[in-house]
């Protein structure tokens, strides 16, 4: 069994970064194709409104362009694109009233975040379908901000200090989230499959 790898190498995320700031608009691009997809997959998780999601997160990168001269150089790009895209769609949601006043994204369980499909998959072997749907049915019964904890550090392979500023909180409520989230699991998978996947990639305290 095996984790997907970081599909997005920091080191040229940091270069193209950095050409950006110069005026690079082949380096903007590049940028542009490698995470639109990514960014507005995680909007959606938000507000299920494709061409809401899809102008929020041009937005973000036309914000960045015009900006290009005084921004810094993230230490992780990938954490900073998903920081300003989650802060524009809740803010445009709440504005446009597509989210109400009263549902928060930091609170509660009212499933506003992502629902996990079979297609998103800790196990790549396609012979463990039905395991990835009953990993699928498990995650979608957890809380919403432990939902997402579990999205930003399997899928989106980010580390836990990355999390914890995407999601404005401390690191250690991030680990506390994940824990909580793995109790949830013992206590409600049957199987022995899930567990030993999981042993070992919690946030150490």
């Amino acid at each position: 069994m095996a984790i997907r790898s970081n599909p997005y190498p920091v080191n040229l995320d940091v270069q193209l970064w950095q050409q950006l700031k110069e005026g690079n608009e082949l380096a903007f691009g590049k940028l542009l194709t490698r995470y639109f997809n990514p960014l507005q997959n995680y909007g959606y998780k938000f507000v299920q409104d494709e061409a809401f999601v899809k102008d929020c997160v041009q937005e973000v990168f036309i914000e960045i362009w015009n900006r290009r001269a005084r921004i810094s150089t993230p230490d992780s790009v990938r954490a900073y694109l998903l920081s300003c895209v989650r802060k524009r769609v809740v803010r445009e949601g709440y504005r446009q009233r597509i989210l109400k006043k009263d549902e928060s994204v930091g609170l509660g369980n009212d499933g506003s975040f992502v629902e996990f499909s079979p297609e998103w998959s800790l196990i790549e072997q396609e012979s463990l379908a039905e395991t990835t749907h009953r990993i699928a049915d498990a995650l979608n019964k957890l809380p919403k901000r432990q939902r997402e904890v579990i999205y930003l550090r399997f899928y989106q392979n980010l580390e836990r200090d990355e999390i914890a500023a995407i999601m404005d909180v401390n690191p250690q409520s991030v680990s506390n989230l994940m824990q909580v989230a793995f109790k949830s699991f013992r206590e409600n998978w049957t199987t022995t499959i899930l567990l030993p996947l999981l042993v070992g990639l919690s946030f150490s305290n």
